[in-house]
């Protein structure tokens, strides 16, 4: 019998997203904030790459403002697509290498549509597993796997809001100084988009945001000062929503489920 090769990502048509969220504080009388960071690689609709991670960030906004000292950050779980093999590792100590890693399924060649439904399954895994600590859902945990659930559906991704990559899910208690300066330009320096939550109204809004710039509301972004947002250290991201959502009519919203 021959043996089979190993699944490899395919290295032609592959395009890659991103986007990330906090979930809250971890739990059990834990403060530290945790963040799921998700990056996939997609080919004509399916995901043949992903890695989702729990990173848990050590700091905020407030010492970035009162210091300059960025926050600490760490993955503490994680799923991701190796050369043959969804790879599961869970941090056990404090350094580099304390990782506790196993194969959670091997994958063969023409496995593709496993890696896809994968993606959704070891997702669905670990909010799972992040709901089971805590007896209530952070507001910021809605946002997060609100928009993860959006974006894995086809229509929004590729025909509503395409323009929607790299994004930052977020509340619009947020500070804005926290969403833009800190998240944003920790993971997305060159720019992406900002998903804020409107809790008011259920809805999910969407806003481009430039390389070093404060958001904007369209499609095609341009370069603001950041000092208009990050001056006083208290405007909020539904502010910012409030200001530039102003018109009836604007479409660039999603209803949250």
């Amino acid at each position: 019998m021959t043996e089979k090769k190993p699944y490899e990502v395919p290295t032609a048509g592959i395009e890659y997203n991103e986007f990330v969220g906090s979930l809250g504080p971890y739990g059990n009388g834990n403060p530290v904030n945790t963040e799921l960071h998700v990056r996939y690689g997609i080919r004509g609709g399916r995901y043949y790459d992903w890695a989702i991670k729990l990173i848990a960030r050590e700091g905020d906004v407030d010492s970035l403002r009162t210091t300059g000292e960025r926050p600490v950050r760490y993955v503490m779980d994680s799923f991701s697509i190796e050369q043959g093999a969804v790879v599961h590792r869970v941090r056990t100590g404090p350094g580099p290498e304390d990782f506790d890693t196993t194969v959670s399924r091997r994958l063969f060649a023409g496995d593709g549509p496993v890696v896809d439904a994968g993606y959704s399954f070891f997702l669905g895994q670990l909010a799972n597993q992040w709901d089971a600590r805590h007896e209530t859902r952070d507001p910021h945990t809605v946002a997060t796997f609100g928009f993860a659930q959006h974006n894995r559906d086809a229509e929004f991704r590729e025909v509503k809001y395409p323009w929607v990559r790299n994004t930052v899910a977020c509340i619009d208690d947020d500070p804005a100084d926290d969403v833009v300066t800190e998240r944003m330009k920790h993971y997305f320096p060159d720019g992406g988009t900002v998903a804020v939550h409107c809790r008011s109204d259920g809805r999910m809004k969407f806003l481009k945001v430039g390389a070093g710039a404060a958001p904007d509301g369209s499609s095609d972004s341009t370069t603001v000062d950041e000092e208009t947002m990050t001056a006083t250290g208290h405007t909020s991201m539904g502010m910012v929503v409030d200001a530039i959502y102003c018109a009836d009519d604007w479409i660039d919203d999603e209803l949250l489920p």
